[in-house]
């Protein structure tokens, strides 16, 4: 009886959990590319860019991304990115290469580029863009509005104007540019279904394992102790 309760429990719990595990949180929505991948596969138009996900544009391509409210990020050739997304806030992380950035402040999004972070300051939609020129310094430009660059290793902001670029200097620690969290979880890891769903056939397989062991240590009962648990009339032994 308790192994059924323990079973029965086990299973309504990962039932209850299986949308949480199986369901990434899509963080953008590809539009026009050319040359460009992500998780092994060519970018489409209406591509899904889920949690941790990263965009790859080779020589001569280009990858548009839509993050909502008409926020986007245009990716350029040569150039890698990888998408963050925790609720409503959005950030994208430059990995090579560079990034136009529109954000509007229905849907407002940073950018992570080394130990800096590049967010927007005032105006109804803000363009910019932000290049990696080398692993220790990044550049940042205000094409409208203004920006924001806050550095981690110093701790300074400064503000962007529009019309003027600025040259941030990344620390030489931060060079591997650290992945900020995804809703909580420190290490951010790209979102793959299938890793998902080994995760749910182990739980599933932990369960069943937990529930035999169990079952094999309740005591064994007669046909007749087993009638008295419902009633003898209805449990007619041989």
């Amino acid at each position: 009886m308790l192994f059924r309760q323990l079973l029965a429990a086990v299973l309504s719990s990962l039932l209850l959990a299986a949308p949480a595990f199986s369901t990434p949180q899509v963080a953008a929505v590809a539009g026009p590319s050319k040359t460009a991948t992500v998780r092994g596969s060519g970018v489409a138009q209406g591509t899904n860019i889920f949690n941790g996900d990263i965009v790859e544009v080779g020589q001569n391509g280009e990858s548009v991304l839509m993050l909502g409210h008409n926020s986007t990020v245009r990716v350029p050739s040569d150039s890698a990115v990888r998408f963050f997304k925790c609720g409503d806030d959005s950030t994208v992380q430059l990995l090579r290469g560079q990034l136009i950035l529109r954000t509007t402040p229905e849907q407002p999004v940073q950018v992570q580029v080394g130990d800096a972070m590049v967010r927007p300051f005032s105006g109804p939609d803000v363009i910019g863009v932000v290049s990696l020129p080398t692993s220790a310094s990044a550049r940042i430009a205000a094409q409208k509005g203004s920006l924001t660059v806050t550095t981690a290793h110093d701790n300074k902001s400064l503000l962007v104007h529009e019309g003027e670029a600025t040259e941030a200097k990344l620390s030489p620690a931060q060079t591997a540019a650290p992945n900020p969290p995804i809703c909580g979880i420190a290490a951010a890891v790209p979102s793959q279904p299938a890793t998902t769903a080994w995760v749910m056939l182990g739980l599933v397989a932990a369960g069943l394992g937990a529930g035999l062991a169990l079952s094999s240590q309740q005591p064994r009962l007669t046909c007749e102790q087993k009638g008295a648990l419902v009633s003898p009339y209805q449990f007619p032994c041989q």
